[in-house]
């Protein structure tokens, strides 16, 4: 396949919808960090993942279940890794045996193999039960609106040339302009278009015929480049002479389409999504996870968002929030494993997070409501593994914690979003950067990864 102009491309198929007028040639050096967030949508419940309460006895009588009975499974000594406590797996979740044993061993293969790098950040009082304003506050750190996400802000700080530099499969994505927002969630997608002489037949099978090879799109390239040049002799203004100039520059510039197929395909030899864990789960967030590592690997990218659904349980919480939070699992051990065959695993921040929490305690429809507080991990070689930061009590409230330790402390203060965002921006290296000033968060002097 000859070599092609990838941001043309990519404009042409409708991949994105705005490119920055750079080139992946203005790019000093490689890209030596990345960031994936993941946004589990809906309001996921930390008390069945990561911050679990175990059965009371409202719920083991059935006497009162509704006022009070934070879960319906008892604490299982067993699922821990340092600090980290995860759920058991209760029996609402699924009447099939079979069903609950995958469940299970999606939450305790998770945490025994990536715990090891792994900070839980309990006991965040986002400040609201609103799913849209969650979503912005968790990943931004700001309840109102203007402030880009934290993954915006790391493509900016680092990569804002790059042709994908921030790639976004939904979830809170606001840039403010600072930075182009892709969208590629298909590696399917992504190899179809790599070629764009490819043709399909009257039944939409993909092929390219030995008596259909004529480098259509060679030409059609060329008329382009040819009628900007006349609009550029023919332009009298500096400004849009610079602009037409700009443009020139970024269509007559090669990238590096043909290795993000090649990365793709590499990794998908490499790391089979039927053994990691189970077959035909998590797919939409595997097919993300293939994309966004290869572009990293390409160095066409500098962020991403994943992001996968569901978790609004409103009716039938364990029935429903337990097999999404398993295949959101090992969705993220999947994006794991694509980053170790890539080689990128050392270099990559992993942050899961959610718009809310849900209430402690099950509705009318064994279902649970919206409630503010959260957690969220993070994954990071870098950190020591184990390790939790943030309290709530037994019923699911705030702690006030040591800004240190992360431990209940009556002289401390109740983590929020904001503190949590500005911590991890100083984690992945972009707290002081220029194009964060226009965006300020208070610490409140927390030190979440120290």
């Amino acid at each position: 396949m000859q070599r092609r102009h990838f941001l043309h491309l990519l404009a042409a198929t409708g991949l994105v919808g705005h490119l920055p007028l750079s080139s992946r040639s203005a790019q000093a050096a490689d890209l030596d960090r990345f960031l994936v967030v993941v946004n589990a949508a809906g309001g996921w419940d930390p008390t069945s993942l990561c911050d679990p309460k175990g059965l009371n006895r409202a719920y083991q009588d059935n006497s009162d279940r509704h006022e009070g009975s934070t879960n319906s499974v008892d604490l299982d000594a067993s699922k821990r890794y340092g600090d980290i406590q995860w759920s058991a797996i209760p029996e609402d979740a699924s009447n099939n045996v079979e069903v609950r044993q995958r469940i299970n061993s999606q939450f305790d293969r998770f945490f025994t193999q990536h715990g090891d790098r792994m900070r839980v950040i309990n006991g965040i009082d986002t400040g609201t039960n609103n799913h849209d304003t969650g979503n912005r506050a968790v990943w931004s750190g700001q309840l109102d609106e203007g402030y880009p996400s934290l993954a915006a802000l790391f493509a900016a700080a680092n990569g804002p040339g790059l042709p994908m530099s921030y790639i976004s499969n939904g979830g809170y994505d606001f840039t403010d302009s600072l930075v182009a927002r892709a969208r590629a969630s298909s590696a399917g997608f992504v190899n179809q278009i790599a070629d764009p002489n490819h043709y399909h037949d009257d039944k939409g099978f993909l092929y390219r015929s030995d008596n259909r090879s004529v480098d259509h799109y060679a030409m059609v390239a060329q008329a382009q480049q040819q009628r900007l040049q006349r609009q550029q002799q023919a332009a009298n203004l500096p400004l849009t002479r610079r602009q037409l100039s700009q443009l020139f520059t970024v269509r007559n510039t090669d990238t590096n389409l043909e290795q993000l197929t090649v990365h793709l395909d590499a990794i998908r030899a490499s790391v089979d999504r039927n053994q990691h864990w189970h077959e035909n789960r998590a797919n939409s967030l595997k097919s993300q996870a293939e994309v966004v590592v290869a572009a990293f690997r390409s160095q066409l990218a500098a962020s991403a968002n994943l992001n996968t659904g569901g978790f609004d349980t409103h009716g039938n919480h364990d029935a429903n929030a337990y097999p999404r939070l398993g295949d959101l699992l090992e969705g993220v051990h999947f994006l794991m494993q694509c980053l170790e065959s890539a080689g990128l695993a050392q270099r990559t921040t992993v942050v899961i997070g959610s718009d809310f929490g849900r209430t402690p305690y099950y509705n009318s429809g064994n279902g649970k409501d919206h409630w503010p507080l959260t957690s969220m991990l993070v994954i990071d070689s870098r950190l020591s593994g184990g390790r939790v930061f943030g309290a709530t009590t037994a019923d699911f409230r705030a702690q006030p914690v040591n800004r240190r330790s992360g431990r209940p402390d009556s002289g401390g203060e109740v983590l929020t979003t904001a503190h949590v965002n500005a911590a991890l921006r100083d984690f992945v290296g972009i707290g002081d950067h220029t194009s964060l000033s226009p965006y300020p968060l208070n610490d409140g002097g927390f030190r979440l990864f120290s």
